[in-house]
């Protein structure tokens, strides 16, 4: 947080409606993410506030193919490279879209079995989830979170801000297979999950910026 930067409290000081205090603080060098933190309101409706309002829009990323793109030449090697999860096996599905009214959506065909999911930018991997109730049920559940206080609203925010600022969101999908030791079941989507974020530690798991 910039410290020369008008306390929130200060700045919002006498203004009445919500859009008012959006402007205000957005004026006052706060990004969108924060506002709508601050106020406890949703980022599309942030968006759209200060976009009514003259605010520039940036220009959205071209609608993804299902085609994988080839990594770039100059792209970043070591761990966080999401070429390290493409050679594991991974496969890429799909982006992250912004639609018009602040709303993300995925567009990819989503397999339903239970797995890990990633989310890269720029040829980084910034988030690894897994999911034991499908991966469809849980990447399409995504875009309605903004309602609740938890890990998966948070997430949401960040794609939708790194849309909203021109970058792409990539989606790659792992769907391991379950396995047994001595008789005992192991779940090797959470496994898999546990040690990709501590091998990554990426920047969008609540769990490595604690």
């Amino acid at each position: 947080m910039d410290a020369n930067r008008r306390p929130f409290a200060d700045i919002i000081a006498g203004l009445s409606t919500k859009a008012d205090k959006i402007r205000a603080l957005s004026r006052a060098g706060y990004e969108r993410s924060e506002i709508a933190a601050l106020l406890n309101v949703r980022y599309q409706n942030v968006r759209k506030a200060l976009i009514d309002a003259g605010a520039s829009q940036p220009k959205q990323a071209p609608a993804a193919s299902l085609r994988m793109d080839a990594p770039k030449k100059d792209a970043p090697a070591g761990a966080h490279s999401w070429e390290v999860l493409l050679q594991a096996g991974f496969i890429f599905i799909g982006e992250w879209l912004l639609g018009n009214d602040g709303v993300i959506s995925l567009g990819a065909t989503i397999p339903v079995d239970a797995g890990v999911y990633a989310f890269v930018v720029d040829d980084i991997v910034k988030y690894i989830g897994a999911t034991r109730r499908g991966l469809r049920h849980r990447l399409r559940r995504l875009n309605s979170s903004f309602t609740r206080k938890n890990s998966s609203a948070r997430v949401e925010i960040l794609i939708a801000e790194t849309l909203d600022s021109g970058r792409r969101v990539k989606v790659l999908v792992a769907a391991p297979q379950p396995l047994d030791w001595k008789g005992l079941p192991v779940d090797t989507s959470a496994g898999l999950e546990a040690g990709l974020v501590a091998m990554m530690r990426p920047e969008w798991n609540l769990r490595t910026n604690s």
